[in-house]
């Protein structure tokens, strides 16, 4: 009998609208890896026809990559395929956005007002980067010495720009608002730091590290071992530090001070020769409009089964949900399994308990050229679940080839056709006892 964290609420009927101009048994928003990972399953289990997924973009982006392409690691080339090639081909593929979400009718509507209906629904839409959210981002970006590894239009600039410094500062923000993939804000500074000391320019260059959070890092085992890195590269880690404003032509960049401290509410401007933004980032107006959402945006769905909480034939994961760990790659790998199994016992009308997502995600902190600190935890404990045998707070060479090489491989050919659900099964053969 399942506790009532993961209680399971069957929907014995098969919903249909007869406004909708299409309908499918399960509707996928979402062509990111959380998307294609469920749907590639469910396509493969139910039958061609019987899967369609809402997706605008034309081509899938291996984000994790973006960081390798932003420190000169990798090329842009290896980061993205064509969506068409990346999606099922037992699933349908609805070439436009998501506009408004009905649950009480069962239905999406897209972009050109017509509306698709759905038995089952799953949210994978990730989340929105919200350049507008700082003053003057939108107008700097792309020029003024201003990238961000987070957008492909941008992630090339990051490593043209480091090329053009040859000293002042270079700045690296953190938002306050969930990201996706928190360690990369930080991540870059570090291969900046190596960048310039192979040019022989460190000494002209102060590396600056802004976050609005109070931790370098969430996870307390890996905060103790990021700010050892930072402090033997001599890059200076300012906290509590929110990006609110950039000055593109006068080089500059304005924070406000967040916390309790005696300086909260003040606002420091900081000159800068690059500047690296995380920006903020939200949730989809469809979503945050629809009656899915929670007061946050997010779809709020069960942190333990991914259904969601009032309406039992949808379910989410990834970015766009409630689901309160580190929002990865990694992280959806792992929701995935969970996801799969819960709704396709829900369409059987089978007894079996429900799987329980315990909050593992993972966030490879590159430290430089051969060198990672493999960071895996679950966010809802706080507690490390490491698959290796050895300390992965420490920087590591293999660490570093399994994140630049190898997952890589596993995400175009694993990840993406459902096949890949996460480490639990290597970390019971290469680290039994957890011992680290």
């Amino acid at each position: 009998m399942l506790a009532a964290r993961s209680v399971f609420r069957p929907c014995w009927a098969r919903f249909a609208s007869t406004a909708a101009s299409s309908s499918y048994k399960i509707v996928v928003i979402g062509g990111g890896a959380g998307g294609l990972a469920v749907s590639s399953t469910l396509s493969e289990k139910l039958g061609a026809g019987e899967v369609a997924v809402i997706e605008p973009a034309t081509r899938h982006y291996q984000q994790p990559l973006f960081t390798f392409v932003g420190g000169g690691l990798k090329s842009f080339n290896d980061t993205h395929r064509p969506m068409a090639d990346v999606i099922s081909p037992k699933a349908e593929w609805i070439n436009q956005a998501a506009a408004q979400v009905d649950p009480a009718a069962n239905t999406v509507t897209l972009a050109d007002g017509s509306t698709v209906a759905y038995d089952y629904l799953v949210v994978a839409a990730g989340i929105e980067l919200n350049f507008a959210g700082v003053k003057g981002l939108e107008a700097a970006i792309g020029k003024n010495g201003v990238a961000s590894n987070y957008s492909p239009q941008y992630v090339q600039n990051t490593y043209e720009f480091l090329q053009n410094v040859r000293q002042g500062n270079a700045l690296f923000t953190m938002p306050a608002t969930p990201v996706k993939c928190a360690g990369a804000p930080q991540k870059i500074a570090y291969l900046a730091d190596e960048l310039f000391r192979a040019k022989g320019i460190r000494n002209q260059v102060d590396v600056n590290y802004y976050t609005a959070l109070g931790k370098i890092f969430a996870i307390d085992k890996y905060a103790d071992a990021m700010n050892a890195v930072a402090k033997s590269r001599d890059i200076s880690v300012n906290l509590f530090h929110d990006l609110v404003a950039v000055d593109g032509p006068a080089k500059q960049a304005t924070f406000k001070i967040l916390g309790s401290g005696p300086r909260a509410g003040e606002s420091v401007t900081v000159p800068y020769e690059f500047l690296h933004v995380t920006p903020p980032m939200k949730p989809y107006d469809f979503i945050k409009r629809s009656a899915l959402a929670n007061a946050a945006g997010f779809v709020d769905v069960n942190q333990y089964t991914l259904q969601h909480s009032k309406f039992s034939n949808v379910y989410a994961l990834g970015d766009c949900s409630s689901l309160p760990t580190s929002k990865t790659a990694a992280a959806a790998a792992a929701q995935s399994r969970v996801l799969k199994h819960n709704l396709l016992s829900q369409i059987k009308g089978s007894s079996v308990p429900a799987l329980e997502y315990d909050g593992y995600t993972s966030c490879p902190l590159v430290t430089g050229k051969h060198k990672l600190v493999l960071a895996e935890f679950s966010g809802y404990t706080g507690t490390p679940q490491e698959t290796f045998f050895f300390n992965q707070a420490n920087e590591h060479a293999f660490s570093y080839w399994l994140t630049a090489d190898v997952l890589p491989a596993v995400y175009w050919n694993s990840m993406l056709k459902g096949t890949w659900n996460g480490p639990s099964a290597i970390r019971k053969v290469a680290n039994p006892t957890s011992a680290n």
